[in-house]
This record gives C-alpha cells, sequence and structure tokens, in this order.
C-alpha cells in the first residue's frame, strides 16, 4: 500500500507512518517510520540529545493499527482510546529506520485491541496493547 494519507486523516506533522511493508486486513500490519532530524518534535526534545517522544511512539502504533482496516478510513480518525502495559526499551533516535508491527488481538464494541511493538535493526524500542477505535 502506497496511499499512506489516503487511507489516513493524518497530515504533516503528524503523519507518523511513512510506509506499509506488510498488510493483512484484520489480523497484522508492518509499517515503516524514518526518523528525520528535521521533525518539529525533535528540536525540542532534546536540543543536546534529540530522540522521539514515548507517547509520538505510541501514536506511531496506533496510526499503523488504523491499516488493520480492510478498507480506507474514508476521512474517519483513529483514536487512540486507551494504553496498557507500555514499555520504553531504547530512544528512538534521528537517522533510525522504526519497524511499527501491530497485530489485533480483538474487537469490543467498537474497539480494536492490538499488540503494538517497534523496533529498529532487531531491538525493541518499544512495546503497548493498545485500544483504537475509529470515529
Amino acid at each position: 500500500m502506497t496511499d499512506i494519507a489516503g487511507h489516513l486523516p493524518h497530515r504533516y506533522p503528524f503523519l507518523l507512518v511513512d510506509r506499509i511493508l506488510e498488510r493483512e486486513p484484520g489480523v497484522r500490519v508492518v509499517a515503516e517510520k524514518l526518523v528525520t532530524a528535521g521533525e518539529p518534535h525533535l528540536q525540542g526534545h532534546f536540543p543536546d540529545r534529540p530522540l522521539v517522544p514515548g507517547v509520538l511512539l505510541l501514536e506511531m502504533l496506533a496510526q499503523a493499527a488504523g491499516f488493520l482496516e480492510a478498507d480506507s478510513l474514508h476521512g474517519r480518525a483513529v483514536f487512540l482510546a486507551a494504553i496498557q502495559d507500555a514499555r520504553f526499551k531504547a530512544p528512538a533516535l534521528p537517522g533510525d529506520r522504526l519497524r511499527l508491527e501491530v497485530a489485533l488481538e480483538g474487537t469490543f464494541g467498537g474497539l480494536m485491541k492490538v499488540r503494538g511493538t517497534a523496533t529498529c535493526e532487531g531491538r525493541e524500542v518499544c512495546t503497548a496493547s493498545l485500544m483504537v477505535k475509529r470515529s
């Protein structure tokens, strides 16, 4: 899938998924985010040692979860409804190519529970269980 902006309603600077590598609708998604030095949030987090804020790593996983849907979201947003068991294991730095893997664990009354992992070159950066909801 190459039409990221056609699937998610997010736009720069808050579109945090660059590419979909693998996709099994309703089952799992593997996406990619290349962290670049020019990203606005890195300018102040932190000026002497820029790193991706943990909350944005979770947002990347939530946006990747939007691709579990079989079709485009047609302008609807995917809202992050809950975060469980988030673990931040290593920093994500400029130049890192993050692999974002999400797998559907279940659906509950309009919510999707997913398990997400962000890695870089085989090292775990972040893991979490997320609840996401379509608008």
